[in-house]
């Protein structure tokens, strides 16, 4: 379960890392020594020294330099495979692929794989197409970078990949019969998304689902929509959800949630020369994991 006073502590220090603009700087000791203390007299010569007609005209401001905004696309692009560096060894989404393997292999269904499974933002394909896909099933990732794409290609040869924003993806596939029978979701409904656009896409996905099929998703869970945040020295819009908000919605898309915990980790980004050391930062990470319910055939009047 939860930690709530740990939760909170982390969530205050991530926002203070994402948005902290530093203290207001203090006059320069020019500026205050020039200053006529209030209720002195000026001197003749502060008073010529201050004079409008007699003083040199103040520069102009410059105007502050507008921060250029990347898109999603742009941001994955711009971090490349150098992104499977910076988060290698992360221990809870091994533990969430793991438990999803292991579900996968008590259903006799697929228990010698064969299990349908899409992977949304699959990034580079490791680990979780990779896992999945050396169990032996069918693994499709998905994702909006090319240059992530590029790479899945390379080192997962044994799954599928697509280009496709997973709005689009849903709206082509919810005609379908449900056949999936399992769906992957690691931090990629963050940017580029609305919180209500999360909130249709694991409803869309949920609908995609076979019953008794699973979902795993995972977000930083932190209560924003639409703001502009530095991520590994990335300006780029985000969205997310509340841990109590992430866990709602995954109930609201008519799931069971079987597991929900938050965990904290410090991608090794620098290291992985995406960003530098003091644009990188401990995240919070919540981890959902959902089964759809088998609903039982009405009985015959």
């Amino acid at each position: 379960m939860i930690d709530f006073r740990h939760l909170l502590a982390t969530v205050l220090a991530f926002f203070n890392r994402l948005f902290h603009r530093g203290p207001t700087p203090a006059p320069a000791a020019d500026d205050v020594e020039a200053r006529p203390k209030s209720g002195g007299t000026a001197t003749p010569e502060t008073a010529s020294a201050s004079s409008p007609a007699t003083a040199p005209a103040a520069p102009e401001s410059a105007a502050p330099e507008p921060t250029t905004m990347l898109t999603a696309a742009e941001v994955f692009d711009s971090v490349g495979p150098a992104y499977e560096d910076a988060f290698t060894g992360l221990p809870t989404q091994a533990a969430a692929i793991d438990w999803l393997v292991q579900q996968l292999k008590a259903d006799p269904a697929t228990a010698q794989g064969g299990a349908k499974i899409v992977d949304v933002g699959c990034g580079t394909g490791r680990p979780t197409c990779s896992v999945l896909a050396d169990a032996g099933h069918s693994v499709t990732g998905i994702d909006i970078s090319e240059a992530m794409l590029a790479a899945a290609r390379t080192r997962v040869p044994n799954a599928q990949f697509e280009l496709i924003d997973v709005r689009a993806f849903i709206e082509r596939e919810k005609g379908q019969p449900a056949s999936l029978d399992a769906v992957t979701v690691f931090f990629s409904l963050i940017a580029g998304v609305t919180q209500d656009d999360i909130r249709l896409v694991l409803s869309g996905l949920a609908g995609l689902i076979k019953p008794g099929g699973y979902l795993v998703f995972s977000t930083v869970p932190i209560p924003i929509n639409n703001g502009p945040i530095k991520w590994m020295g990335r300006s780029v819009e985000v969205s997310s959800l509340s841990p109590e908000e992430g866990v709602a919605a995954v109930k609201a898309a008519g799931l069971e949630v079987k597991y929900d915990a938050v965990t904290t980790f410090k991608p090794r980004a620098a290291e992985a020369g995406i960003c530098q050391p003091d644009e990188v930062w401990e995240e919070p990470h919540l981890f959902v994991y959902a089964q759809k319910p088998v609903v039982a055939a009405s009985a015959s009047s």
